[in-house]
């Protein structure tokens, strides 16, 4: 490798490292202004960062976050979700849908006499023939 290929590495990895910390900075920053909302918004009348999560954030069926959170719901909504769909994979896979009583059935057709399979050309491959030394 030559020293223009160690340079660019050494110059790649410095940009690496400054392009995390930009990140995280943001990142933190973010945070800090939701933790600022979060305990600024009920005494300016704000809406809570619950309801604005409750309005604009992901459907939870008509829940709130406190609500989705708690861990005893989130393990049974979990279990219940896998049992149903478990269930009912195993319904679809299993019952055959009935034929329905509008439709008849088709007539089978007749076999025109010699039309049936015919006898095998190739006879079938024999057995393989077994050493009567084992093998050690």
């Amino acid at each position: 490798m030559s020293w223009l290929g160690l340079v660019l590495l050494v110059l790649g990895a410095y940009l690496a490292y400054k392009l995390v910390g930009a990140l995280l900075k943001i990142v933190f920053f973010v945070l800090a202004l939701v933790g600022a909302y979060w305990f600024l918004a009920p005494h300016m009348g704000w809406p809570t960062v619950s309801e604005l999560v409750y309005v604009l954030g992901p459907d939870f069926g008509g829940r709130r976050i406190e609500e989705v959170l708690q861990p005893s719901s989130v393990a049974g909504e979990v279990a219940g979700r896998v049992a149903d769909q478990v269930v009912d994979g195993v319904i679809e896979r299993v019952v055959a849908p009935e034929p329905s009583p509008e439709v008849a059935p088709l007539p089978e057709p007749e076999a025109a006499p010699g039309s049936g399979p015919g006898p095998l050309e190739e006879p079938l491959p024999s057995a393989p023939e077994t050493d009567p030394q084992p093998i050690r």
